[in-house]
């Protein structure tokens, strides 16, 4: 029975070894393929629209919380 349940531990250990590797290519692969965009985006250049959406978004955020449409002030 002891021998049964080590072998069992063992194949969940490479099992676990395996979907580490594959999570940390596919988290290696997101971050190279978020800064390949970046360096398209700047490479060219300046994008008006893409500031228009993102000033869109920040008046969103500052509408849906609205403690962070102020500055923190100091009492």
């Amino acid at each position: 029975m002891a021998r049964r349940l080590q072998a069992d531990s063992r194949d969940v250990a490479a099992s676990d070894l395996r979907w580490l590797a594959v999570v940390a290519v596919i988290f290696a692969a997101a971050l190279a393929l978020f800064f390949a965009a970046l360096l398209v985006y700047h490479a060219t250049g300046p994008h008006a629209a893409a500031w228009a959406v993102i000033r869109g978004l920040r008046r969103l955020a500052r509408w849906l919380i609205p403690r962070w449409s102020h500055r923190w002030r100091m009492s």
